[in-house]
């Protein structure tokens, strides 16, 4: 298949990537990254790596490419067609089809815990009194969302802004909207919420992938995923 557009529309040297095997009995989804695009339909990408381990996957093997880019996640067809072992080892790739835009919660989930802040904005617009930042615990996310823990009792559907320190230096405010909400007696009597981000930013979003793939990366060291 001859593709209507330019791989380089897509992707860039070093955008990370996710790899997924099929056509076998289960699905694998890998972290990798784009280290050279040769032509229109050519691509090379770093060897996966699960639990230290790398992931070997033979020529002539159908994979799915998916790549977080702007305001969309893209999946391609692909299919391994060589291998290079120098200095520092990849898959070259044959693109098979065209861009395929997916949804975001088949994106990677990074179950962390750390502090978030929260409040209420569903108003912010009004004559109301914005109100004060509440506490809670973030334990799951993604680019396309968040879950986390809090004593407060919310609605579904209410906008809320939230203040996470994603690195030392870097404290982002982000918003979402609760998509899902449960009492749960057995975490202290909180509330567990499930928020979808609403108008993420090119720059949050280039933020957001950095932190989530570089995180992912310590647990794969670590050998915990």
């Amino acid at each position: 298949m001859v593709l209507t557009v330019s791989l380089n529309k897509f992707f860039s040297i070093g955008d990370k990537v996710q790899v997924k095997t099929i056509g076998k009995e289960n699905s694998y989804s890998y972290a990798s990254q784009v280290a050279n695009i040769e032509n229109d339909d050519i691509i090379e990408i770093l060897f996966p790596m699960y639990k230290r381990n790398t992931i070997y996957i033979l020529n002539g093997e159908r994979i799915e490419l998916i790549i977080n880019k702007q305001d969309a996640v893209l999946e391609f067809s692909a299919v391994v067609i060589d291998k290079n072992y120098e200095s520092i080892p990849v898959l070259k790739l044959k693109i098979t089809s065209e861009p395929k835009r997916v949804q975001r919660r088949n994106f990677y989930r990074l179950k962390i815990v750390k502090p978030i802040k929260y409040r209420v904005v569903s108003q912010i617009d009004s004559d109301e009194e914005i109100p004060e930042y509440d506490e809670g615990i973030l334990t799951d996310i993604s680019e396309g969302g968040i879950m986390f823990y809090a004593r407060k009792e919310m609605d579904i559907n209410n906008l809320l802004e939230l203040e996470m320190d994603f690195e030392s230096d870097t404290t982002m405010k982000l918003r979402a909207v609760i998509v899902r909400k449960q009492y749960n007696i057995e975490k202290s009597h909180l509330y567990e919420y499930g928020a979808r981000f609403k108008d993420l930013g090119k720059a949050d979003s280039k933020v957001l992938t950095k932190f989530i793939f570089q995180e992912q990366r310590k647990l794969l060291k670590k050998g915990l995923i």
